[in-house]
């Protein structure tokens, strides 16, 4: 996986890449703010310790927790990390500022004090190219290998996967539409054949999309854009009939800076309006399908095409089957690393212990009374955490995308001794609640018809990451558990899983997703 072999290399980087490509400039779908959500994905780069080698440096926004350090330390991943967290505790709980990583580390230039290890000479590989990269790499003496910003800009575009769609003769490569009158006018031609999907031009993790049902629906996003549009705002977004899918999946290939495509791993994907849920191994038979019909033949076109336009490094391509049996190979082009990616790694490290594991997460509402040692501590005496030795288990990946929104990202501000009450949405199965839907502010509803935004479905209490407390109960934040599910088939894998609900809703977490 390293871009430039036997070299110390640098990992870190912010997950939401796209906030950072996109252009202020453009007009944009309605959306519920969500600062929790936004909190754990600034959180999310301590992941990226999967990617590590020995002598490899990983950078997190924040600094990884010392009691996790210890944990994948055993499992044998020991990267070099910072100590200290890069925003230098000018964050709160729940409020994330702008800044990228890079940004963040470029504004530590003048800094001599200890907490971050030896950068110079490092060659970066972060989770996507953004700005800042080349002023953070001055100032510490990393080494770059990537393509110019602006090329990574415009292969991440949903309108270059368009283009690149069209050009290869592939269906519904969609309507690219630049005014609310091109919205209305496509959008009208759509419906007479179903739904259809309007999607910013880099929207991400099932933000910037909106599901058009009606007539009524179109009506209301035509009119809100037309007021941004009248405000000076640029319309970019692209409309796709909205596919009956039968399973999501994923291909992760490389770019060498030779024009190379090495293809790496296709993932299956659980999604959940949209965002991701959790990324599995096909089996042999899907694989060979996926031979038989060309698809690998096409991933290899599309590198090619990718490198004529002058990119090259890590790629992830969506695609899905439909109901019906009908291959849809492209669904858009992520020019960057991956969650599949990420469970890649994973496979290839328990696969040197004939092991196999599924990327999952569980949205979680808790008040950080438990924390993390004393959640590891849990597990282990459930005979549920995987130690690396064990045939199976559940394997944290991080522990900071938890705590996150709870006042602390170890539990370290906790009461001693609380307990906490279990919510009322705790249900039978592990906690899990109901999704609901939403209504957006700024649209009007005359005609009925919700018009649903993903990223809403874990109700209106946790937008901001809190629920109101009751009593003597703490305030409730929202976190996210990552991890890898290892086991050897579906059967021990959903006994597992039934093993970990109840232990999190004996333990007062509420599962949200």
């Amino acid at each position: 996986m390293n871009a430039i072999p036997n070299q110390r290399h640098l990992y870190m980087g912010t997950f939401e890449a796209e906030v950072y490509w996109r252009d202020a400039q453009l007009a944009s779908l309605p959306a519920i703010p969500d600062r929790a959500s936004s909190a754990i994905v600034a959180a999310m780069d301590e992941l990226l310790f999967s990617f590590c080698q020995p002598g490899d440096a990983l950078l997190t926004r924040y600094a990884i927790s010392p009691v996790h350090r210890q944990y994948i330390a055993q499992l044998g991943f020991r990267p070099a990390v910072n100590e200290r967290d890069l925003t230098d505790g000018t964050e709160q709980a729940g409020n994330v500022s702008v800044a990228s990583v890079f940004e963040l580390l470029g504004s530590r230039k003048a800094d001599t004090s200890t907490g971050f290890p030896q950068l110079e000479g490092c060659v970066l590989s972060p989770f996507a190219g953004l700005p800042h990269v080349e002023e953070a790499a001055r100032a510490w003496g990393i080494t770059l290998h990537q393509p110019p910003l602006e090329t990574i800009r415009k292969v991440n575009a949903k309108t270059y996967s368009s283009d690149l769609k069209r050009s290869l003769g592939l269906r519904h490569p969609g309507y690219i539409v630049t005014s609310f009158a091109d919205v209305a006018e496509a959008g009208r031609k759509l419906l007479r054949d179903g739904s259809f999907l309007i999607k910013d031009d880099f929207g991400v993790s099932g933000k910037g999309n909106l599901h058009i049902t009606s007539t009524q629906m179109l009506d209301r996003i035509v009119s809100y854009l037309r007021g941004q549009e009248r405000k000076g705002k640029r319309v970019l977004f692209l409309l796709e009939p909205f596919l009956e899918k039968e399973q999501d999946f994923s291909c992760q290939f490389m770019i060498g800076d030779n024009g190379s495509v090495d293809i790496l791993s296709v993932q299956w994907l659980a999604n959940t309006q949209f965002a991701y849920r959790e990324s599995l191994s096909p089996d042999k038979a899907f694989m060979e399908r996926l031979e038989r019909e060309g698809y690998f033949r096409l991933m290899q076109d599309v590198g090619k095409q990718l490198y004529q336009d002058g990119y090259y490094g890590d790629v992830c391509i969506d695609s899905m089957t439909l109901r019906g049996g009908k291959l849809e190979p492209i669904i858009e082009i992520n020019a960057r690393k991956s969650m599949s990616l990420i469970k890649h790694q994973l496979d290839t490290f328990l696969a040197g212990k004939n092991m196999r594991g599924t990327l999952t997460n569980y949205s979680l509402s808790h008040d950080g009374s438990l924390s993390y040692e004393e959640l590891l501590e849990g597990l282990e005496c459930e005979g549920l955490l995987f130690t690396g030795e064990s045939e199976e288990g559940v394997m944290p990946l991080g522990a900071n995308t938890l705590y996150v929104n709870t006042g602390g990202r170890d539990g370290e501000k906790r009461n001693t001794g609380h307990k906490s009450t279990p919510s009322r949405k705790t249900t039978e199965r592990g906690g899990r609640s109901s999704a609901k839907q939403v209504r957006v502010s700024g649209i009007g509803s005359g005609s009925g018809d919700s018009l649903t935004v993903s990223g809403g479905s874990e109700g209106l209490a946790d937008f901001q990451g809190k629920e109101e407390a009751t009593g003597s109960e703490r305030t409730r934040g929202k976190g996210r558990l990552y991890l890898e599910l290892v086991a050897a088939g579906e059967e021990e894998k959903m006994r597992l899983t039934s093993k970990l609900e109840h232990f999190l809703a004996e333990h007062h977490f509420t599962v949200l997703n």
